[in-house]
């Protein structure tokens, strides 16, 4: 599984600040700041659904993405193209399926990383020019290899049925789960604020 390493390193920061919080409460006197737990719950929460468990896994016979909200199955006979203008997004006959866990660089990532661009080969063989969001040193780039190298590999030992990607879905799970504790922080954090 690729997870960035970005978003990992940011919700060890936001937890770290949530404990912070949690030991500030503490301190002051439940009494007095008890109101902002469930805020804090919320913000944890959030830590690890947005930032920590999202993730890109590439496996013999399909891709799964997994994000916030949902995790979607990209079956490689399905798989048409895989970009990475803005984030790592798998192109299918039936729609685009994007990964919240291989963000394309910012702007200041793609400044920097511009010396490291040039000629590649594309996909196809021709010779192109690679975009940020392709080197291999960004979250984009590095999901993007992981999922190129198995596809090329898969396709040179003819284990992918071409010329069935209309008629192949990816399926997509929503996380109920995960959804409804979102929902129920929220709530709890606005009514504990509005009552406190």
């Amino acid at each position: 599984m690729f997870h960035s390493r970005f978003n990992q390193v940011l919700a060890i920061a936001v937890w770290l600040f949530c404990c912070g919080a949690v030991a500030a409460v503490l301190v002051s006197g439940l009494g007095k700041s008890a109101e902002y737990l469930p805020l804090i719950a919320f913000g944890a929460f959030l830590a690890w659904a947005g930032l920590w468990r999202p993730a890109v896994g590439v496996a013999d016979d399909a891709v799964t993405i997994v994000n916030v909200f949902s995790t979607v199955v990209v079956p490689w006979t399905a798989l048409i193209q895989v970009e990475t203008r803005y984030a790592l997004t798998l192109v299918t006959p039936g729609g685009r399926y994007t990964a919240t866990a291989a963000p394309a660089p910012g702007r200041l990532a793609t400044a920097l990383s511009r010396r490291e661009m040039g000629r590649v080969e594309s996909q196809t063989g021709g010779v192109g020019t690679m975009r940020p969001g392709d080197l291999p040193t960004t979250d984009s780039g590095a999901a993007a290899y992981l999922v190129r190298q198995r596809w090329e590999k898969l396709v040179a030992e003819e284990r992918i049925e071409l010329g069935v990607a209309d008629s192949t879905p990816a399926t997509r799970r929503w996380h109920w789960a995960v959804i409804a504790m979102s929902a129920a922080l929220l709530v709890a954090a606005m009514v504990s604020l509005a009552l406190g």
